[in-house]
């Protein structure tokens, strides 16, 4: 099972094998990024910093919202910039029609304290909300762009939320 866990993620970081396969795909909707060299996206996708974003209207807890996006070619989004940032605030309030709390990629259940981006990019805490994180719920294991379109700690998994 690993040697296929190994060959997946080959897949979803190589270029040159992934292009062929991104036209064709019917990936299911999902706030996650599928990497393309070509800079085109399948329909209904929307381009941005190298990579694809579609916003998924389905409320899943962060867990099952990680895997509807790793079955897409993706993950949740990772966020890096400020421009990044408000790219994908602006998609879920076009997709959305308002600021809906939304999952992105970010998760310190490895290790609390050290937080991670799922697709294996560096963290860095730049873009957190004043207080953040703050462990003031207890269990602030996953990150969410709230109401406001900002990024704050999520304090439970099991939250059901849109991606």
């Amino acid at each position: 099972m690993a040697s296929g866990l190994h060959f997946i993620v080959l897949l979803c970081l190589s270029c040159g094998l992934w292009i062929g396969e991104i036209g064709e795909a019917k990936p299911s909707d999902a706030d996650c990024c599928v990497y393309d060299c070509c800079k085109t996206c399948p329909e209904g996708w929307t381009w941005f910093g190298d990579y694809c974003y579609k916003f998924n209207f389905s409320e899943l807890d962060w867990a099952d919202a990680e895997v509807a996006c790793i079955a897409a070619g993706g993950n949740l989004a990772s966020i890096h910039t400020k421009d990044h940032y408000d790219f994908v605030k602006g998609l879920i309030k076009t997709s959305a029609g308002s600021d809906k709390q939304t999952w992105v990629g970010g998760t310190n259940a490895v290790k609390e304290a050290v937080w991670l981006w799922t697709d294996g990019s560096k963290f860095e805490n730049k873009l957190w909300e004043p207080r953040q994180p703050s462990k003031g719920h207890g269990v602030e294991h996953c990150l969410v762009l709230n109401y406001l379109g900002k990024m704050i700690i999520c304090c439970d998994f099991n939250f059901a939320l849109m991606f």
